[in-house]
């Protein structure tokens, strides 16, 4: 068995998750099987609470999943690991694996990195 925590948080839009006060609900905690598992819960969870909530500011709800590791287990200086997170815009039910989100940010670093890649200018 495994502990995974689910944080839910909602907004009018993914631009204004974080600018919005008050967006997040307490963080909910369950003991399950494996990933399959907490993924299957954590969609539930936020179709449930996509359901009972409307208006503006709930335009964009997100559930994102963590695994909280036993103590005493550190992964990356961590001791948690975060699996991804389902998404409910006007798009629908997305999931986003956490993996490839970190992926996608490393790609982007290594493509278009800072100055260094190419001088700006030629010397004359």
């Amino acid at each position: 068995m495994k502990t995974y925590s689910l944080d839910l948080r909602h907004a009018a839009s993914k631009r204004k998750l974080n600018a919005l006060p008050d967006n997040r609900l307490p963080p909910l905690r369950r003991r399950l099987k494996d990933d399959t598992a907490a993924t299957a819960w954590a969609r539930g969870e936020l179709i449930d609470f996509g359901r009972a909530k409307a208006g503006e500011d709930f335009q964009y709800v997100e559930a994102a999943l963590t695994e909280l590791l036993p103590f005493g287990d550190i992964v990356d200086g961590k001791d948690y690991r975060r699996l991804g997170r389902w998404v409910f815009n006007a798009d629908g039910l997305i999931w986003r694996e956490a993996g490839a989100e970190s992926m996608a940010g490393a790609l982007g670093a290594i493509l278009v990195g800072p100055a260094g890649l190419e001088p700006a200018t030629r010397p004359l």
